[in-house]
């Protein structure tokens, strides 16, 4: 049933008390039997130059005949442009068409349709009760009570009604048949729309008001009452005028009278709600003190927090409700936001937060960090601030070991001695090998392969290089990550020749004829990592490698991950290593939604369960329980949400584009999300956020996740994860 908020529907029914009125007349005069019509919905049509009954009834899905019937027309009478008719509507409308039928009264028809004999008249036009069998009549639907009466008395005039009624005097005109000039009459019927009791209520103006304390007063704004009430001005404002208002939902909120010595701050404590919260519900300014006496509002959800989120470019509270995950009408009641389509660039809205779960006390926190020795103390500072289990740092080989036997710890060991002094764990991710140890193969790559992280041509090599690493570090480093993807060619350049390969006429050599990518390649290499690290620090853990998030495998520039994944089980992964390694960090897609529904504002990158957080870590969960390894824990490596917001040292390139889905507020929604849902997975052990400072790193794409922007700020997701209840704090 449509509800009268719908103004647009009092023209038809205006239009529909014309034309039967007309009808019965024409009906009337000619001797034509009045069509049989029950109780139904009817909608009114103004026939159009070059219509037809036969058009009409085509489009109106019925039939010329039932169209003559309904609208009293002859058999070879025709239609003219400009004329109305009464059409079959499969939409309900406020009113039905009924017969009178012999031993009618208006009493009893009231009583029928549950209505009243006034409203009856109103919709009819008719002053007195007496009807005739035969005759139509139009009737409230069963949604009646969208409908009030009112006797007009004589101080009573169009402009005092619509105020009385909070609606318009166009509405009344519509809704009664009037003409603009006509005067009303004392005693005469008209009929008002009633407003949806649930969702508002009718406020009369008192000396004093202003549309400011109005909507202080009902949790609202003054453009929605402006749109709500069609107010353009304070002059329209008049005192014991009648407007519409958002009703308070009390279970949401509660009212609180200030008494003395009460303030933001204190209430704030006594309520378990912010400062900046309290001041937006009840639309303060900054500097306002409360006065006693006053009543002012107080959140009371049991099963959610809230927070202030400021309207971005582009969003609507569709997108919104689907990034909180919540409903349209919970983001309404919770604002006093009458009119969806009135949110604008920059308006403040409360937005629900969930209560984050307990802590696990066997599931840890960590963020990822860059080595940057000229700020190990901010580093740190801000590492014990965000009170994280873990961090992580990027070891390369290359850079470590850039000749054989010549090492260069001198950043690394001063990384490391920095977080030792602060008690979180370390975890090394190690990748790229130095070109020396895979030199027979580096030196006939196409250069633009040569800047990819390949492992070595002599996994010796690696092992001796791990064991010099290990054996430094050990009772200091806690964990290892072995390698970066290694299902992706950009990590893993390893070409197969079936010929030996010839410079191009530019000098350069050119693509190989495979690329030797797949779990058979990796397993070897993490082997070798987990003995010699157990052999020389048998504490340490060691972590197979996180793989990029594919959906397809061609053998050279990917392999797809859940066909990588099962065969590094099957090779033994399982056995070489002390967890499973997964990264998730290439989405705009919220972590709560389930796949693959388009979310609001994204649009790429969400057709695959790939890009759904839930969803890769169930899939992780799911191969290991069917390969009989459910005991193996799982260790999110790399986790995050990338923003183009704020500053950053570049834009999103080609490939990219998700980048620009996600805003600074989003991306701290979903790690504060993504680490709520991690956590309730027993078989997750632990999460890395990536990162805290990729901008200072001078990485492109890290600053895009980075908690500290490029101008050093923090972006709204370093409070958001600082604040994340952690195991230490627990």
């Amino acid at each position: 049933m449509i509800r009268l908020k719908s103004f647009v529907m009092f023209v038809l029914v205006w239009s529909i008390l014309v034309y039967v009125s007309a009808a019965q007349d024409s009906s009337s005069d000619s001797g034509a039997a009045p069509p049989d019509v029950a109780p139904a919905s009817y909608k009114a049509y103004i026939v159009q130059s070059g219509d037809s009954l036969s058009s009409i009834a085509e489009a109106s899905d019925t039939s010329v005949a039932e169209l003559r019937q309904l609208n009293g027309l002859e058999e070879r009478e025709s239609i003219t442009a400009g004329q109305m008719l009464l059409l079959p509507s499969a939409t309900m409308s406020y009113v039905d068409v009924y017969e009178v039928q012999p031993g009618d009264t208006l009493y009893r028809i009231s009583k029928q349709f549950n209505t009243m004999v006034g409203i009856i008249q109103g919709l009819n036009d008719i002053g007195d009760t007496h009807i005739e069998p035969g005759q139509l009549l139009m009737v409230p639907s069963a949604d009646e009570a969208n409908l009030l009466v009112h006797v007009v008395t004589a101080d009573d005039s169009l402009y005092s009604v619509s105020r009385r009624f909070a609606t318009s005097i166009e509405t009344l005109i519509s809704l009664n048949g009037l003409s603009s000039d006509r005067d009303l009459e004392v005693g005469q019927v008209l009929l008002a729309p009633r407003i949806d009791e649930d969702i508002y209520e009718v406020y009369v103006v008192e000396p004093g008001d202003s549309l400011y304390n109005i909507a202080r007063r009902y949790h609202t704004t003054v453009a929605q009452l402006r749109s709500l009430n069609g107010v353009g001005g304070g002059r329209d404002l008049t005192v014991g005028r009648s407007i519409i208002v958002p009703k308070v939902d009390e279970t949401i909120f509660e009212t609180i009278v200030v008494e003395t010595g009460d303030s933001l701050y204190s209430l704030s404590r006594r309520y378990d709600v912010s400062v900046s919260v309290l001041r937006a519900i009840n639309r303060l300014a900054d500097t306002r003190r409360l006065k006693v006496g006053e009543v002012i509002l107080a959140p009371t959800l049991e099963d959610a927090a809230l927070g202030i989120h400021v309207i971005r470019p582009g969003e609507s509270l569709t997108k919104l409700a689907e990034g909180y995950g919540t409903s349209i009408e919970f983001l309404q009641a919770l604002n006093g936001i009458a009119n969806p389509s009135l949110i604008q660039l920059d308006d403040t809205i409360l937005v629900p937060l969930p209560i984050a779960a307990p802590v696990r006390p066997d599931f840890y926190f960590g963020i990822q960090v860059f080595t940057d020795a000229e700020n190990i103390s901010a580093i740190t500072e801000q590492v014990s601030d965000l009170g994280v289990d873990w961090v992580k740092i990027d070891v390369s080989w290359a850079a470590l070991e850039p000749e054989p036997g010549t090492y260069d710890y001198r950043d690394l060991d001063a990384m490391v001695a920095a977080l030792e002094l602060i008690d979180v764990k370390i975890m090394l991710n190690l990748f790229d090998a130095p070109d020396w140890s895979r030199g027979t193969y580096t030196e006939k790559l196409n250069s633009a392969m040569r800047e990819y992280d390949g492992p070595p041509e002599n996994l010796a090599d690696f092992a001796s290089f791990v064991a010099n690493l290990a054996t430094r570090y050990a009772g200091l480093v806690d964990a290892y990550e072995i390698w970066k993807s290694p299902n992706l060619l950009k990590f893993w350049t390893v070409p197969v020749y079936h010929r030996e390969p010839e410079l191009t006429d530019d000098g350069d050599y050119g693509i190989p004829d495979e690329i030797r990518l797949g779990a058979q390649y990796y397993l070897p290499l993490l082997k070798v990592a987990y003995d010699t690290i157990k052999a020389h620090d048998a504490d340490a853990l060691v972590i197979s490698a996180g793989l990029g998030l594919v959906g397809f495998s061609d053998g050279y520039n990917a392999v797809d991950t859940g066909a990588f994944l099962q065969g590094m089980l099957a090779e033994g992964a399982a056995a070489s290593s002390d967890a499973i390694g997964l990264i998730f960090s290439a989405s705009a897609v919220p972590p709560t939604l389930e796949c693959c529904d388009k979310p609001p504002g994204v649009d790429s990158h969400y057709e695959s369960f790939l890009q759904n957080f839930n969803e890769v870590l169930a899939y992780y969960s799911e191969v290991l329980r069917e390969t009989d390894h459910s005991a193996v824990p799982i260790f999110v490596t790399q986790v995050g949400w990338g923003t183009h917001e704020g500053n950053n040292i570049a834009v999103p390139s080609s490939g990219y584009e998700w980048l620009k889905y996600t805003s600074e507020d989003e991306q701290a929604l979903y790690v504060s999300q993504a680490f709520n849902l991690a956590q309730k997975l027993e078989n997750v052990s632990a999460m890395v956020l990536y990162n805290l400072n990729g901008c200072a790193a001078g990485d492109d794409e890290a600053c895009f996740f980075s908690l500290i922007d490029a101008a050093g700020e923090q972006r709204p997701v370093y409070d958001s994860f600082r604040d994340v209840p952690k195991s230490r704090s627990a």
